[in-house]
């Protein structure tokens, strides 16, 4: 099974509204929670299965212009990895994969700015089919963020952010963001 939805808003907290906070978490967070409970007695039956959520990168780096998308993503990679947990100590044959991928070029984050390059659709889905094969419990796209957790436990924050924001630009890549309309 396979959870890939989402939707962003792409502006300032102060800018949301009520509803479009309420659509970003149920849609991001809530959604995959929902959709995974109505098959997981089945899989649980059956002493087999895998659950792939789609997260994002976001859920790991805090990001401006994107808080409540950030918040419902940091809400699906923790609840996926204690997903996986949860099947481990019951000992279920249930694999959990959770993916943390950069920006994909889907229409989604139109206009962002990034001196990372923005995923491919086709090469991110092989990438994914992969790693539920291997039996991966994270795949991150690129390659460099799955050291983002390191480097955070690692640096000063003010550094991280310095290295993060300042550097590779990514406090700032919502700058231009139009979106899918």
């Amino acid at each position: 099974m396979i959870n890939n939805a989402g939707t962003v808003v792409g502006h300032s907290f102060h800018q949301h509204t009520h509803e479009d906070i309420d659509l970003t978490m149920a849609l991001n967070a809530n959604a995959p929670m929902h959709i995974t409970l109505e098959f997981l007695d089945d899989m649980l039956t059956q002493n087999s299965g895998h659950i792939c959520t789609i997260a994002s990168s976001a859920g790991l780096i805090s990001n401006p212009k994107m808080s409540v998308y950030v918040a419902s993503k940091w809400s699906a990679i923790g609840w996926s990895d204690s997903l996986r947990l949860e099947m481990k100590l019951l000992k279920k044959n249930i694999r959990v994969t959770t993916v943390t991928p950069y920006y994909i070029s889907t229409g989604m984050f139109d206009g962002i700015k990034s001196i990372v390059p923005i995923l491919k659709p086709e090469k991110v889905a092989r990438q994914i089919i992969r790693g539920i094969e291997q039996n991966k419990l994270f795949v991150s796209m690129p390659w460099s963020v799955g050291f983002v957790r390191f480097f955070q436990g690692l640096l000063p924050i003010r550094v991280f952010d310095w290295l993060v924001g300042d550097v590779m630009g990514v406090y700032s890549a919502m700058e231009h963001f139009k979106g899918r309309k």
